[in-house]
């Protein structure tokens, strides 16, 4: 199977330094995509990762079925996405004009998944400036895809905190353990079993239909015809 991570820090970002640790070796990084990427081929999958830079990416525009993970930190009901820890913040909107701009064309018949914490979760409208109605992340995404005609796609988000890369299932590795992606608790702690036991499907909603605005003739000519 064909597997992006795709992420969609914009290059021209003061924080792009921030997502190029997190996800590369650059700057003593993290190398959080290759993990997933080795992880992936290990099993047998086709694995790269799409970095957004305005350009179609010949890998992703290739894609009719396969999985992209949208990569970056979420919170409950937030309507963007965190690319790294004092990086860039990027609304919903954005990110699916990233992904377009990135290749995804509208015959896409495969899995869209919201990588991010939480994303599967309502948050309380007020308890912070990126919530606005508390709908889950990934349901933004559903929404806007389907708005923009992409309705053969799947899409997942979420829930509980996950681990950015495979991870033993407890704080230390036992010997000879396969590594998974898991859901924690506050800070990472604890284990609820494997990342995908909290992933949820959302479907694209279509947006309301705007109340007409009455024409002014037409009322004009109901008043004389009284």
């Amino acid at each position: 199977m064909n597997k992006v991570i795709f992420i969609a820090a914009d290059p021209k970002h003061r924080g792009f330094m921030a997502a190029q640790f997190e996800y590369t070796t650059q700057h003593g990084g993290m190398n959080k995509a290759q993990l997933n990427i080795d992880h992936e081929i290990n099993k047998g999958n086709v694995a790269l990762a799409v970095w957004y830079n305005g350009k179609s990416h010949p890998f992703m525009s290739s894609m009719n079925t396969g999985q992209i993970y949208i990569r970056g930190h979420g919170m409950p009901g937030f309507v963007s996405i965190e690319m790294a820890r004092g990086g860039e913040r990027i609304h919903y909107t954005d990110v699916v004009d990233r992904m377009i701009k990135s290749g995804l064309k509208k015959a896409f018949g495969g899995d869209i998944k919201c990588y991010n914490c939480h994303s599967a979760e309502n948050g309380v409208p007020g308890d912070d400036p990126e919530i606005e109605d508390g709908t889950p992340f990934a349901q933004y995404i559903a929404d806007e895809l389907y708005n923009r005609g992409y309705k053969s796609c799947r899409i997942f988000g979420y829930t509980d905190a996950i681990d950015s890369n495979p991870k033993s299932a407890a704080s230390v590795a036992m010997p000879g353990e396969v590594l998974h992606k898991y859901r924690r608790g506050k800070g990472g702690a604890g284990n609820y079993g494997r990342a995908s036991s909290g992933r949820v499907e959302f479907v694209g909603r279509p947006k309301p239909a705007k109340p007409k605005k009455p024409n002014i003739f037409q009322q004009l000519w109901k008043h004389l015809s009284k």
